[in-house]
């Protein structure tokens, strides 16, 4: 028996490091800053290698969506060859899982991982040990998803095995009855995991970085890199040090791009001047704490002026000034967005009125543009312009149309 008092061991804990990202929805910014975008999950992964041995840890911890295509590309599939082996070097241990977006069936590469790494092979929850001095630390738990979904709930699984100091859980799925973006793979309760005798759980799936319990420690580390505008904010994983007292975790960002939402009171600007200013103060104030990021900018307060030079088209030149002005440099920011929100709201003038409510329920049901597009797949010269739209595309189209058709009735409401 390995008494534990005597025992610690650190390790890396990062989740959906989604290398070969499409990151669509960049058509407003300069070629060299999409190329620069296009490589950051690559980057944030490399780092994360070198942050593993810098800090020596004994090994490193991932959980699921590796990849973010089923059909990896060779420059994916080598930067994660290449980054293992220089762990191997440095006498790193990897521990893996694969998820939804790379799942075990979709996989056409052979792996030809080095010997350092082990990989969670099948839908079933399998132990790997952790050997360090010829003893036994750590048993080390997890599955992969061999088919695109996991619907059941993995957690009866997760039985403790053997006598050693520490049992650790990985498992990439969604806390039960949570309200988030992803699919609800996999799912939990929290309880579950609190109950169980798991010294910690390493979480995936889920792109938001949160600590869910202390003790034991049950995390989400999030993305390693954001890859839309939905996921703002420093990105990155854990380093997390076991031993007899409990857990210590340290955040460490991988992140070498930022989304950010930033917003603006138009209640008071008169002239169109004042919009220039005021954008470019604010993108200097970013970049003194940010090297680079990609801006959702939303004017709050809009009176009709404003909403005029938007309809006009000049908040889109302005946006073309402010992406050159502001990609030559090494530390750039780029605008991705402009919303605005008009100082009277919609539901304001809509109520009482039965057809514009009606109308409001219809864009509330119209989720998917896909569908409503669809005859146009089928028209000899309207399938000529179309392309697949990304999800963030199709909600900023649906947000544009709703926009538009509310403001052209709001408008035609004030001039009776």
């Amino acid at each position: 028996m390995v008494n534990r008092l005597d025992q610690q061991i650190s390790f890396i804990h990062c989740a959906d490091l989604h290398l070969d990202s499409p990151f669509k929805g960049l058509s407003h910014i300069s070629n060299q800053i999409t190329d620069q975008v296009r490589e950051s999950t690559f980057q944030a992964f490399n780092q994360m290698i070198e942050l593993a041995i810098d800090k020596q840890v004994d090994f490193v911890l991932i959980v699921g969506d590796i990849f973010d295509q089923e059909e990896q590309s060779m420059k994916a599939h080598m930067t994660v060859i290449r980054g293992f082996r220089r762990l191997m070097e440095n006498g790193i241990y990897v521990y893996l899982s694969f998820g939804n977006h790379d799942f075990m069936k979709s996989q056409t590469f052979p792996r030809n991982y080095p010997d350092n790494v082990f990989v969670f092979e099948k839908e079933q929850v399998e132990v790997f040990p952790f050997i360090k001095n010829a003893q036994v630390i750590a048993n080390i738990y997890g599955f992969s998803y061999y088919n695109r979904a996991v619907e059941n709930n993995m957690v009866p699984q997760y039985k403790i095995k053997g006598d050693v100091p520490f049992h650790i859980a990985s498992l990439h799925g969604s806390l039960g009855n949570s309200n988030t973006d992803h699919a609800n793979y996999a799912p939990f309760q929290l309880n579950e995991l609190k109950k169980s005798a798991f010294d910690y759980w390493a979480l995936g799936h889920i792109h938001k970085r949160e600590i869910l319990s202390d003790k034991p420690a049950i995390v989400y580390p999030g993305n390693i890199q954001g890859r839309s505008i939905k996921e703002t904010g420093e990105k990155g994983c854990y380093h997390v040090t076991l031993s007899e007292s409990g857990s210590v975790l340290e955040f460490c960002r991988l992140d070498q791009i930022q989304f950010r939402k930033v917003s603006l009171d138009a209640a008071e600007i008169t002239d169109i001047n004042e919009v220039m200013n005021i954008v470019e103060k604010q993108m200097e104030l970013t970049l003194q704490t940010i090297d680079k990021v990609l801006l959702e900018l939303t004017f709050v307060q809009a009176p009709d002026h404003f909403i005029k030079w938007d309809k006009e088209g000049k908040l889109v030149e302005m946006r073309e000034l402010w992406n050159e002005q502001f990609s030559q440099q090494t530390n750039w920011a780029q605008i991705l967005k402009i919303k605005i929100e008009k100082s009277r709201k919609i539901h304001e003038w809509q109520e009482g009125e039965q057809f514009l409510q009606q109308l409001q329920t219809t864009f509330a049901q119209s989720s998917d543009l896909e569908d409503i597009i669809e005859p146009l797949w089928y028209h000899v010269e309207g399938r000529k312009w179309l392309d697949q739209l990304a999800e963030e595309e199709q909600e900023e189209l649906l947000s544009r149309a709703k926009e538009e058709v509310f403001y052209l009735l709001h408008e035609s409401e004030e001039s009776e």
